[in-house]
């Protein structure tokens, strides 16, 4: 069953369409004003399992009230935009016709959306809300551009969360390193400030590598073992470039179905950079400091690693505990099952570094006063938190001293 449906402020799509009609229609299009409210649940059942719509064509949506709060700057209330929690579980929907004039899209729509195949958004696009188009394996190839291009493009601020176990690939209009090993640029036209693809995956770079970012693995990617280009190291360069650590951002490598190793070079880690991995078995930090395989690394923030149920090896290209933040682990909800492995010698270090503790005493000040005396300091043996320590020794395991 198809149908049309021209809707005005007084007259809304859910006081058009009978319950019984509703469930019942393939097509729709929609012209004129959509309520924010019981439209969008109107339209959102009927896209369920319940229901039987397949496509749906808003391009004729011109005006909608009371405007979402989609929680960005980029857009106000009185822009165009995708309700929040729309078509959360549409399961039959198959193809979305999106408003000529859309500006945004809310928060935690399109979730488990399965049969959704997507092309292109309108190049009016500023926002996509945290957590849309999660779990929407259909949607294949994201291409990600500043500027609108053929296919579904992003524009403005890159979300979190936004496609978590819907994406195979991202495509960008750059897809070389923006530095050759000499420092010499790849790109004409380039402005220093863009996001590029290599391998699929998404990074971001200012300022010629001054700050680098791993923004998005692709999760539905089939690929089992990933590994960090050798170009993130200040060591792939000649001595006279100066590249900037790769920062691994916030949800980088969130619900990755298919990867099982995930080998890491020098970098910097936000919180949740690692989470709901299913396959996941092993992470490799490897560290390169100064050219050097077994060296220190800088890695920040806590609740870095998560909800990673078959995680079971840990290797650390690092010989001094002090160097390494155990807050990297320490939120690891199976740490008790995960062999931690580092270099030759070094294992004695782990089991026997103490990490040091302030003793709680209530104060007002969010930052915990300095110790009194000895008595107030605990050293405590985290690392024994795991499994076990074992000694590797990397150019045997990984067959270079890279």
């Amino acid at each position: 069953m198809k149908r049309t449906y021209f809707c005005t402020k007084e007259e809304h799509l859910h006081k058009q369409i009978s319950p019984k009609e509703s469930l019942l229609i393939e097509e729709l299009e929609v012209k004129g004003y959509l309520d924010n409210d019981e439209d969008y649940e109107l339209l959102t059942e009927m896209s369920g399992e319940k229901g039987c719509l397949k496509r749906l064509d808003l391009f004729g949506v011109t005006d909608s009230f009371p405007g979402p709060d989609l929680g960005s700057f980029y857009i106000d209330n009185k822009d165009l935009a995708i309700y929040p929690h729309s078509f959360v579980n549409s399961v039959r929907l198959e193809e979305i016709v999106f408003p000529n004039n859309l500006k945004g899209i809310g928060y935690e729509s399109f979730i488990n959306c399965e049969n959704l195949v997507i092309d292109e958004l309108p190049e009016t696009v500023k926002s996509i809300g945290n957590n849309s188009f999660q779990n929407c394996p259909k949607l294949k190839t994201v291409f990600v551009s500043n500027t609108f291009k053929t296919g579904f493009s992003l524009g403005g601020q890159f979300p979190e969360r936004e496609l978590a176990g819907s994406v195979e690939n991202y495509d960008s209009d750059y897809k070389k390193w923006p530095l050759t090993r000499e420092g010499e640029e790849t790109y004409c036209n380039y402005s220093g400030r863009e996001h590029f693809v290599i391998d699929g995956v998404l990074f971001w770079e200012q300022d010629w590598c001054w700050r680098l970012m791993l923004e998005r693995y692709p999760a539905m990617n089939r690929r089992t073992i990933y590994e960090v280009p050798i170009e993130t190291t200040a060591a792939y360069y000649e001595d006279e470039v100066t590249i900037g650590p790769l920062e691994i951002c916030a949800y980088a490598f969130c619900g990755c179905k298919y990867l099982k190793t995930l080998i890491l070079r020098d970098c910097l880690m936000e919180s949740g950079a690692i989470c709901n991995c299913p396959a996941l078995e092993t992470i490799i930090f490897k560290g390169w400091a100064g050219g050097t395989t077994v060296s220190s690394f800088n890695m920040f923030w806590s609740n870095v690693i998560t909800k990673c149920p078959n995680l079971k090896d840990i290797y650390l290209y690092a010989e001094d505990p002090r160097m390494v933040p155990y807050e990297l682990f320490k939120d690891l909800e199976n740490i008790g099952d995960i062999v931690l492995h580092v270099p030759c010698f070094c294992a004695e270090k782990y089991r026997n570094h103490g990490i040091e503790y302030i003793k709680q005493k209530s104060f007002l000040n969010p930052i915990p006063p300095e110790p009194e005396s000895e008595d107030d300091v605990l050293f405590v043996k985290e690392w024994l938190r795991f499994k076990r320590i074992e000694e590797f020794d990397p150019i045997d395991v990984f067959g270079d001293d890279k």
